[in-house]
């Protein structure tokens, strides 16, 4: 089960269906989301990416001389989420984030 380091607190784990991602729930530490990606407001995202003092909210992906920030919590989200994707290789359906 592969994850990514949201902040020095949460790490984000994702499942492609709804039977795995509940499994998983029992094995983490403390569980602060546990949904569907479609579910997922812009104030949860808010609560767990790291915001950049002044600049917005972390880009995961940190690209070569692109944009370091993005201007919403969801999009800083989805930038974890496209990192992930980029090391298990199948879609996330369903985001646990786990505090630790």
């Amino acid at each position: 089960m592969n994850s990514v380091k949201l902040s020095s607190y949460c790490r984000l784990y994702a499942f492609s269906d709804y039977r795995s991602m509940k499994s998983a729930l029992p094995y983490m530490r403390q569980v602060v989301l546990a949904k569907a990606l479609t579910e997922v407001q812009e104030s949860d995202a808010r609560r767990i990416v790291m915001r950049l003092p002044g600049s917005g909210f972390q880009n995961y992906l940190r690209p070569l001389g692109g944009q370091q920030t993005k201007s919403t919590g969801i999009a800083s989200l989805i930038t974890a989420l496209q990192l992930l994707y980029k090391q298990n290789g199948f879609s996330a359906r369903y985001v646990v984030v786990e505090r630790g």
